[in-house]
């Protein structure tokens, strides 16, 4: 067989799943003919797939040096960069592979994504928009140019191209799966009062809680408010919001069991009622919990968390070391309480931190909001705690990457969505040691005291 054939065949078993029978066959194409570019950026992108970025990048540069005009191999490789932080070197090869190719939209929006993670967001959304340009259905470019016109303010027009997050391809098996809530009727301007609306849950537990503000404006209209929500917040839902009728946990009611006329999804929420976010902070606390934890201190009670939910890239960059805290639980004026859940709470064990570990009696988020109620301040990655403390008014002080999440801005101290948080961005990509610092001069400022280590 020649190098050509095993590499279609190759391509094949990789679009059929078969990803150890493609492996050898890229690797066979290469043997056949050692200056196969395509084969080694081919077998760069199997291995990018898995997330094995080093091996990938070196078989991009051989591909590169076997076939410097290869548009393919130069945006691959700016694609593997972005993933393990190196975002300029990721501009580099990305506007290569346009000087080499400039009608294929994947080398804009890759570019794009680059400049975004680097936060120069004017180049980031000039970039998508000429994806956009080239391809008018890229999903890719729509969904991400939303983050950058939403993380900068310009809400309407981010929220139009957010709706295109359904057509991306983490999100194909979840509209296919739930396809009895999705084939109903969208809530509309026409939608008459009485009708029993389900807002369901697509995305994180923080979204949920971000846009959860909305649910009174259904209510105001008439609305039967019914939920559809992962597990964890049907009591905090119950319980807190009022204006909730009722709520059901997707893991345990199918939703051909639940009564409604129409549905609109929670992160869809803000497009309907609030496109410019002019009222966004109307209505914050709009959880409102009465009930406490029973924790009860001499000491400044801080909540804290330093972990998130490992369910998507974004994880390493927005969590950092809990040995951050240590000059904070080592002072006896401080009283530490840990929300963290999850296998990032044995941390406190593995590193002798001095906090108390509730992870143990942390039932739901209802339980979690109990322990914020008696907390003098939270301190949190950013993770759903930010978001349910910033929901019921609690001062909460969130630790954010130098380009956070869309969610939090661009920069400053104070979030749009609560006004109880205080945001500290990192100095630099990947500095929490300059975040904490000014986390740890704030604390000072807020309960007067001094912290000799940080002088």
């Amino acid at each position: 067989m020649e190098a050509v054939e095993y590499n279609s065949q190759a391509i094949k078993a990789y679009n059929e799943g078969r990803f150890k029978d493609a492996e050898v066959l890229f690797k066979k194409a290469i043997e056949a003919k050692p200056n196969y570019g395509e084969a080694y950026a081919n077998l760069g992108a199997l291995y990018a797939k898995f997330k094995l970025f080093d091996k990938a990048i070196d078989l991009y540069k051989e591909a590169i040096r076997q076939k410097p005009r290869y548009a393919g191999a130069y945006t691959n490789m700016g694609n593997a960069l972005n993933k393990t932080k190196r975002y300029e070197e990721a501009v580099y090869f990305h506007k290569n592979a346009i000087a080499l190719d400039p009608s294929q939209a994947n080398h804009f929006s890759n570019c794009a994504s680059a400049y975004k993670n680097l936060g120069r967001f004017n180049l980031a959304c000039r970039y998508y928009e000429k994806a956009l340009e080239l391809d008018p259905e890229h999903i890719n470019a729509h969904f991400d140019l939303a983050t950058v016109l939403l993380q900068t303010g310009e809400y309407e027009q981010g929220w139009q191209h957010y709706e295109w997050r359904y057509k991306k391809e983490e999100m194909v098996g979840h509209v296919a799966k739930y396809k009895t809530i999705f084939d109903a009727p969208r809530l509309s301007q026409e939608t008459p009062q009485g009708s029993r609306v389900l807002v369901h849950a697509e995305q994180g537990y923080g979204d949920v809680l971000m846009v959860a503000r909305y649910l009174q404006a259904l209510k105001d209209r008439g609305m039967v408010v019914v939920l559809y929500v992962r597990s964890g917040l049907e009591q905090l839902f119950l319980w807190g919001m009022e204006c909730v009728d009722e709520v059901y946990e997707r893991e345990k009611v199918s939703p051909q069991d639940i009564e409604f006329d129409c549905q609109i999804p929670f992160m869809s929420l803000p497009l309907f009622f609030d496109p410019h976010l002019h009222h966004v902070a109307d209505h914050v606390p709009y959880i409102h919990i009465k009930d406490s934890f029973g924790i009860v201190s001499e000491k400044y009670k801080i909540g804290v968390v330093w972990g998130a939910s490992n369910t998507g890239e974004s994880y390493a960059n927005k969590v950092f070391d809990i040995r951050h805290f240590g000059i904070l639980s080592n002072d006896e004026r401080f009283a530490l309480f840990s929300l963290q859940v999850g296998e990032d709470a044995h941390d406190i064990a593995r590193y002798n931190m001095n906090m108390e570990d509730l992870s143990g009696k942390i039932e739901n988020f209802y339980t979690t909001a109990t322990i914020i109620n008696d907390m003098d301040i939270v301190i949190t990655s950013d993770t759903s705690v930010a978001h349910l403390a910033g929901a019921m008014g609690k001062e909460v002080w969130v630790v954010l990457q130098k380009v956070p999440d869309w969610r939090w801005g661009v920069c400053g101290e104070k979030s749009v969505w609560y006004p109880s948080a205080r945001l500290f961005f990192q100095d630099s990509i990947g500095d929490f040691n300059s975040a904490f610092k000014k986390v740890y001069k704030a604390l000072q400022a807020r309960f007067g005291v001094d912290f000799e280590e940080i002088k």
